[in-house]
């Protein structure tokens, strides 16, 4: 299975991203290889529809579960009708966010959206890459 975690940097060792569309980077770990893909997240830069973008470009990677804080409801939707599974990660370092995946630990995937539609307009969500 392939597990994308938000990221800001393009690396394990790069901070967690909280915001679904505005992380720099996702982390893509597949648990049958073990093999790491850094995928950078072009949608980031879009006026707009940057969630759905991004919840596109997944699916179609066949990621079947994405770790995040905030997500908005139409790129959740999205992502649940596709039998994505989202789950609510902490605010650790990727590598700690791969070390609960393989280990099992990730808590019950998301129910509902942990944002307000719109809430990533016009860069109000924008966070700072450490």
């Amino acid at each position: 299975m392939k597990v994308a975690i938000a990221a800001l940097g393009n690396s394990v060792d790069a901070a967690y991203a909280r915001h679904f569309a505005t992380a720099t980077h996702y982390i893509i770990y597949d648990t049958e290889t073990e093999e790491v893909e850094v995928m950078e997240n072009t949608a980031r830069n879009l006026p707009a529809g940057r969630g759905v973008t991004l919840a596109d470009t997944l699916i179609k990677k066949g990621v079947k579960a994405v770790v995040v804080e905030l997500i908005g409801p139409r790129p959740f939707n999205m992502l649940r009708d596709a039998e994505v599974k989202v789950y609510l990660g902490p605010k650790l370092k990727v590598q700690d966010v791969l070390n609960a995946v393989k280990a099992g630990e990730l808590a019950s995937p998301l129910t509902a959206p942990t944002e307000e539609p719109h809430a990533g307009e016009h860069g109000a969500c924008e966070e700072e890459v450490k």
